[in-house]
């Protein structure tokens, strides 16, 4: 019997490019933006003091924040060419069976999943699980809500000629608040389904 286990490519090399942007984007985003946030932590000062002061640390964080901006446009982009290319309406092709957008499809496999979690059979997945998408569209929502409140704290003499000046303290708060929600999300339930488990690790 022949044991050898047939590896398919997911990703093309281009995607897994992409994904390394995402990955020394986000981890440069995370350390420097919390070391911003608890700057009079010893911990914050130890970073900071690594990297050349505070102000490399600003610079870094938003040199990043660009980097970010970039991929997900680009991404846009691809997206784009990609529904060019299929010849299918735009609705049609966002939620194609074997697309990144959730349907009711998602649904059924959540349920199968928490069938299979108390000893039922374990369903049979999509192209894409729905935890895949969430991961995916994720990054969507933390562009408009991080990014945007970022982008009000970068700029913050411009957005206060057109919106009062209490929307700062709302962006401080979003920012650094959706931030650390985020953080939490892939240091733990994203890295445990797509590393760290039995059949995924390393």
């Amino acid at each position: 019997m022949d044991d050898k286990k047939l590896y398919l490519q997911r990703f093309s090399v281009f995607q897994r490019l992409i994904h390394l942007l995402v990955i020394l984007s986000f981890l440069t985003l995370a350390i420097t933006g919390m070391a911003l946030k608890f700057a009079m932590e010893p911990w914050a000062q130890w970073i900071s003091q690594m990297a050349g002061g505070f102000v490399v640390l600003g610079a870094l964080h938003r040199f990043c924040a660009l980097i970010t901006f970039f991929y997900f446009f680009l991404t846009l982009i691809l997206i784009r060419n990609k529904w060019r290319e299929s010849g299918k309406g735009f609705w049609r092709f966002m939620f194609d069976p074997e697309g990144l957008m959730p349907g009711m499809n998602d649904l059924r496999e959540i349920g199968g999943s928490f069938r299979w979690f108390f000893g039922g059979e374990r369903p049979k997945y999509g192209h894409w699980t729905y935890w895949e998408k969430f991961d995916f569209l994720a990054v969507f929502w933390g562009i408009a809500v991080i990014g945007g409140s970022g982008l009000a704290l970068w700029f913050p003499v411009q957005l206060g000629r057109i919106l009062p000046g209490w929307w700062l303290n709302i962006a401080t708060i979003i920012h650094s608040d959706e931030a650390l929600l985020a953080a939490g999300f892939i240091f733990t339930i994203h890295f445990y389904n797509t590393h760290m488990r039995l059949k995924k690790f390393p």
